[in-house]
């Protein structure tokens, strides 16, 4: 297939996915196709793919158009949740019930009908009737979680908030909206913090809102009777309440209150996607620009921390821990784009305002020597830094770097996504403006774990991580303060990892230590070895069974190389 057709086929891929989300994987592959051809066989990049150092103004056209499509269609899909609000008017006098368009789709009903005909919970129609029995307009609204079972869907129900009303100016008038409710992750999470909830406590919770019974939830959640019954009386004792359904419908207020009422949650990853701020703090700089960094630890030995590609400065507690017995703290900026960083001047001048950020901010901390942590992707700029800083820097880590990019070396023996990336970094930045942009949004409905394994799928080691809710969380955070402000980060953070920077590793001299994944599927260890088994300053530490999540599976290695050089 030529490059022409090629590149028509990736296009013609792009544009499906505004109006069919399921595509975006059909895309990728198109995509990956246009600079290896048919079959991928060989990992090289075709002959005739063209190279841009730049972007592609035709395909940037088409990138901002695809854009502006797949805005509409999420701004469509909003109006459609919002829309989804059932009303019905139940009369005081008659009791005759009539309703709105969605309360008729909702129900199942035809109106007008029978109070008694209304598909709702016994607990709903009795506040219902206690409504219609008061002679004046209440003065406070009832909201209340009720099931409402469908005849057009008769072997489930659906959770949702009633709010019952009797308004001043409708009289004879009981007015009930009814909105379907998810208890999304982003919902428990607040009810968590709100109520002091342990996690073990929030998914019981999260059964009594599924209107699951004790013996339900302890078959769900492969618990002991006893064990849920003891955790029941622990959250009404933190939430004030002295039975299970007075919880329920104080957790129904809170998410009234809170506008948690998506048509189709199901469908939509409830992550915030949003960079945490644990220990971070801003440096204002010379430009102008803002610096976001973060104080990992509160050790008395410092160590600069050069945070990875897609793994930001977050960790596990177990690795935390072990940096409090070392006495150690990392001082972690975020890169331009990065999270809460600023954006550099220009593209070109990235890598250079990557090292003068981190030299302002040694400076703003008063650190005239400092040893250095440069992680995974982070390895180009680490060493970057390290040369600025000559005979101030301290000692030198690098914890599963990556290297100097060989293109016909390298490219074959990658995973398809980083050779995708690697490819399209280099040649096509426009291709991966477009990837990004198209696949993010694609992402963010589908949840950060669902790109994890899109990501690991040739590697099962770091597969097996996402089994771990910890681990699964921290790699999440680094993902989300890779794309904060979009997708620039990737594409000029990217053509630095995919750039040969071996004059800035022949530039450190020191002895460093490397420690570099057995079972990395990136860049493999015969490639590391070739380049660094020669150097007399370089340690290199191979440590079999672990992979792209090294920093995090290995925390005992990791954390006793840096008490070594801090």
């Amino acid at each position: 297939m030529s490059h022409t057709h090629r590149y028509f086929e990736m296009l013609g891929a792009a544009y499906e996915v505004p109006s069919e989300a399921d595509r975006f994987d059909a895309f990728l592959d198109a995509a990956m196709a246009y600079f290896f051809g048919d079959e991928d066989g060989n990992g090289q990049l075709a002959e005739d793919v063209p190279r841009h150092s730049g972007d592609d103004a035709k395909l940037e056209s088409h990138r901002e158009r695809i854009s502006a499509l797949i805005e509409e269609a999420s701004r469509r899909e909003v109006a459609g949740a919002d829309s989804f609000h059932a009303v019905l008017e139940v009369s005081a006098r008659t009791g005759l019930v009539t309703g709105n368009d969605s309360a008729a789709q909702l129900t199942g009903q035809t109106f007008p009908c029978r109070l008694d005909d209304l598909p709702l919970d016994s607990m709903a129609i009795a506040m219902i009737r206690q409504a219609k029995r008061t002679n004046q307009p209440q003065t406070q609204d009832r909201i209340v979680l009720t099931d409402v079972e469908s005849d057009m869907e008769a072997d489930r129900s659906r959770a949702c908030l009633a709010l019952i009303q009797r308004p001043k100016d409708l009289n004879d008038i009981v007015q009930v909206s009814l909105s379907y409710i998810h208890w999304s992750t982003e919902l428990m999470a607040r009810l968590r913090a709100a109520f002091g909830l342990t996690a073990s406590e929030t998914e019981i919770l999260e059964g009594y809102l599924g209107n699951l019974s004790q013996k339900e939830i302890a078959s769900k959640r492969g618990r002991a009777l006893e064990t849920i019954k003891g955790q029941s009386k622990s959250i009404l004792r933190k939430t004030g309440c002295a039975r299970m359904s007075d919880v329920v419908q104080l957790c129904a207020s809170i998410a009234f209150l809170m506008r948690q009422l998506p048509s189709e949650a199901p469908t939509q990853s409830a992550e915030t996607w949003v960079t945490p701020t644990r220990g971070m703090s801003f440096l204002n700089l010379p430009d102008g620009r803002q610096l976001a960094w973060y104080r990992i630890g509160s050790g008395s030995r410092p160590v600069l921390f050069v945070h990875g590609y897609m793994q930001g400065p977050f960790f596990t507690p177990d690795f935390l821990r072990r940096l409090r017995q070392a006495d150690i703290c990392l001082i972690a900026p975020s890169r331009p784009c990065f999270g809460y960083t600023s954006p550099s001047r220009t593209r070109d001048s990235h890598d250079q305002t990557v090292v003068r950020d981190a030299l302002a901010l040694l400076y703003h901390l008063g650190h005239t020597r400092i040893s250095l942590c440069a992680h995974h992707g982070g390895a180009p700029h680490g060493f970057r830094i390290a040369k600025a800083l000559g005979d101030r820097l301290g000692g030198m880590l690098v914890v599963g770097g990556t290297i100097p990019f060989d293109e016909e070396t390298h490219l074959p023996g990658m995973n398809p996504m980083s050779r995708f990336a690697a490819a399209a970094s280099r040649h096509a930045p426009s291709v991966m403006k477009m990837a990004l942009s198209v696949g993010l949004p694609v992402y963010r409905r589908r949840g950060t774990t669902a790109f994890l394994k899109k990501q690991f799928a040739r590697s099962p080691s770091d597969l097996e991580t996402l089994d771990d809710p910890i681990l699964r969380e921290v790699l999440s955070e680094g993902l989300y303060h890779a794309v904060e402000q979009g997708t620039e980060a990737w594409t000029r953070d990217g053509s630095t990892v995919m750039a040969d920077w071996r004059a800035d590793l022949d530039s450190v001299t020191i002895p460093l230590t490397w420690l570099k994944a057995g079972e990395d599927t990136v860049i493999s260890t015969e490639h590391v070895q070739a380049l660094l088994g020669h150097r007399e300053n370089v340690d290199l530490k191979i440590l079999p069974g672990h992979a792209l999540n090294l920093i995090h599976t290995a925390p005992d290695d990791v954390c006793e190389a840096l008490a070594q050089i801090a």
